[in-house]
């Protein structure tokens, strides 16, 4: 993975606050990943030159503040940009992991075993933790029982279109994904947004990238004279 110092960082930071889009900055200066543009300039924005800098070390994080991350991009509905900025955290794919184990393991797994606290710190993180769970578990509740009852009042109206309705609340996470790259990209198909989300540490198909793309009206289509390039002939 190329590095890039402070100072080509900070010039093509200046370059695309001065109007140079995001995708000439990336093939002017080989950078690879499609997020490091926009990110360095919203660090640069939110936290100036310090927000550039490499840090010296690996930064360890203990599993309550890790909730507290996640618990703060569930209520305001944040993409993981915008944590990341928030928290001042350089690597929005910490933040993709943290929320991978959560829905794999819960709150266990954002707590690491390999760190020693005597038991007065331990109960102390343990009634935060379980508080913290609790705060996000009742807000999920809610909002489970809201949508539940949506779909109690259209079963006898629209019974074939449940299914369509539980499935939207299934891809909602992925959905975010896409409208995150789609703010930066204006111009990605649905192959580049696959291929994004790939880099970004989502294994997506992209045939379901496509399908959630139509659904929410995010496929954009160019014409040139009298050639329409339809999303899959030409990516």
């Amino acid at each position: 993975m190329t590095k890039f110092s402070l100072d080509l960082k900070l010039k093509i930071v200046k370059e695309y606050l001065k109007g140079t889009s995001s995708s000439k900055l990336e093939q002017k200066y080989n950078v690879k990943n499609h997020f490091s543009v926009y990110n360095w300039a919203n660090r640069y924005q939110r936290y100036g030159i310090d927000g550039l800098k490499e840090r010296n070390k690996r930064i360890k994080y203990d599993g309550t503040f890790k909730l507290k991350v996640l618990d703060w991009k569930y209520r305001h509905h944040a993409t993981y940009s915008e944590t990341a900025l928030n928290f001042d955290i350089s690597n929005t794919g910490t933040i993709a992991n943290w929320q991978k184990k959560y829905n794999d393991c819960g709150s266990v797994g954002l707590f690491g075993s390999s760190i020693h606290y005597d038991q007065q710190t331990i109960e102390h993180s343990e009634i935060e933790r379980l508080k913290q769970e609790n705060d996000i578990l009742k807000d999920e509740n809610n909002r489970l029982k809201e949508i539940n009852k949506l779909i109690k009042n259209r079963l006898s109206f629209n019974g074939p279109n449940i299914y369509v309705e539980e499935k939207n609340i299934c891809d909602a996470n992925v959905l975010a994904l896409i409208q995150d790259i789609k703010r930066e990209h204006q111009d990605y198909g649905y192959r580049s947004v696959t291929k994004a989300l790939k880099q970004a540490g989502y294994s997506i198909n992209h045939k379901r990238v496509l399908r959630i793309m139509n659904e929410n009206k995010l496929i954009c289509k160019n014409k040139s004279k009298n050639t329409i390039i339809k999303e899959g002939s030409l990516q």
